[in-house]
């Protein structure tokens, strides 16, 4: 691919302009949970006949990432911007040349752009100002979300006592269900957290996943009147994928999980991969599980697989996979979301830095290990089927790992809805039906150009 290029599919532009659609829904994805759980809203939208437009930023290309679960979904992908380099360079290319798309297709095609963007992603954060900065504003899938993490008053007392050999795990399974020992401001997810709330100045519809993100919405002064709880499009990815798990492949891949009460684990986050000391801990923990005959099976990330390189870890894992057959798994990630709901609905726990896999280990009721010191998706915490078990001491992870497994008590019930998409088009239909866009200068959102007189 040539850098400097943006690739749009074959006879787009001639579709475009034979489209009698006012609207051009543009769906934003870039990883591998963006195309998961925008899937839902672009089947939705395309079943209603709507004009719909598959942006892909190129940040997540490779098959097992990207490619497989489009095809597994039915989305073809229109737009690709072909972003490279780092952070800050991804970011600038995405505004400049999403930018330039938007413009063109209001300008020469006369497509008012709606742009759905979703979660914290670094494609949200720059698609929504590449949209806002030409007078388009977004809708904001899973808005709201943020970090709540226990204070440090909670986790010195924690550590302090267990350095004392005192730690009672339904003790602190319960304490972290108490809402008054959490704080905002953390900047974990880095650096999602930071891309989360710089979308929402931008936003004409949020689309909140539970009434806690819509609390810290209004709490943080948007317009009640743009804030809906419909929960999550996740739901209904998972539906989707359900119908396709007999002919999943997962367990031929890690065939010594089958049958067995075992944790799946993934570890990507830049935080925990980029920090040693964290990364450490987070995989001598899952060591003296392995060595304590728990049933493991590690997924290959990215970020995860350069932190074993990068701290010399790549022998001692080798060996891990040599002595523990029947116990230890560790393979590149799944391609198929099917795949991933196969594993994640028969494991023992799910253990995770990943926020969309703690709302699919609720929804399938498998208890799930949340490895950060707070969590984006605390309502899961709050409710019972998540636990933290933050990066500081292998010893205290492996104990918080191992009593979550297979614990009845944390198989709670479903807090994300059903039939969500549904939910969302129609509220923006709704919307596009009243004000005729979604960009609204104040003379217009308040209704005052009715009494508009410029004569003397």
């Amino acid at each position: 691919m040539n850098e400097n290029e943006v690739f749009i599919r074959d006879n787009f532009w001639q579709e475009i302009e034979a489209s009698h659609n006012k609207y051009a829904h543009i769906i934003m994805i870039a990883t591998k949970p963006d195309i998961i759980k925008q899937a839902p809203l672009y089947l939705e939208l395309k079943k209603r006949g709507e004009l719909v437009i598959l942006v892909h930023t190129w940040q997540h290309y490779d098959y097992n990432l990207s490619q497989w679960v489009l095809w597994e979904f039915e989305m073809t992908v229109d737009i690709n911007l072909n972003i490279f380099g780092p952070i800050h360079k991804k970011f600038s290319l995405i505004v400049e040349r999403l930018g330039n798309f938007l413009v063109e297709l209001n300008d020469n095609y006369k497509k008012i752009p709606v742009p759905y963007v979703h979660w914290d992603t670094l494609t949200a954060a720059t698609a929504d100002k590449a949209a806002f900065l030409n007078k388009f504003a977004v809708v904001h899938v899973e808005a709201g979300i943020r970090t709540l993490t226990p204070n440090a008053h909670f986790y010195w007392n924690l550590f302090d006592n267990f350095e004392k050999w005192i730690f009672h795990w339904e003790d602190y399974y319960h304490s972290l269900q108490k809402r008054e020992i959490y704080e905002l401001g953390s900047i974990e997810p880095f650096p999602e957290q930071f891309d989360t709330r710089s979308i929402e100045g931008s936003t004409w519809f949020f689309a909140a996943p539970v009434e806690l993100y819509k609390e810290t919405l209004i709490n943080e002064w948007h317009d009640p009147n743009k804030i809906q709880v419909v929960w999550n499009t996740v739901v209904d990815a998972i539906e989707i994928s359900k119908k396709k798990i007999s002919s999943s492949k997962a367990f031929e891949i890690y065939p010594n999980m089958k049958w067995k009460d075992f944790i799946f684990v993934t570890i990507h986050r830049r935080e925990n991969c980029e920090k040693k000391e964290r990364f450490l801990t987070l995989y001598y923990a899952l060591k003296k599980l392995i060595q304590a005959w728990t049933p493991v099976c590690f997924l290959e990330l990215y970020a995860s697989s350069f932190a074993i390189d990068n701290y010399w870890l790549r022998d001692d894992l080798n060996e891990l996979i040599k002595n523990y057959p029947d116990n230890f798994a560790y393979w590149p990630a799944l391609a198929h979301h099917s795949e991933v709901i196969d594993m994640i609905s028969k494991a023992g726990a799910v253990v995770t830095d990943s926020g969309s896999m703690q709302e699919e280990a609720n929804i399938v009721w498998t208890p799930c290990v949340t490895l950060r010191f707070g969590s984006d998706r605390t309502e899961t915490i709050l409710a019972g089927s998540n636990i933290i078990a933050p990066p500081v001491n292998s010893n205290l992870i492996a104990q918080i790992i191992t009593w979550a497994i297979g614990n009845k008590k944390m198989k709670g019930k479903n807090l994300y809805g059903e039939n969500v998409s549904k939910k969302i088009v129609d509220e923006v239909l709704k919307i596009l039906s009243k004000n005729g866009k979604l960009f609204l200068l104040d003379d217009e959102r308040l209704g005052l150009e009715k009494y508009t007189n410029w004569k003397i």
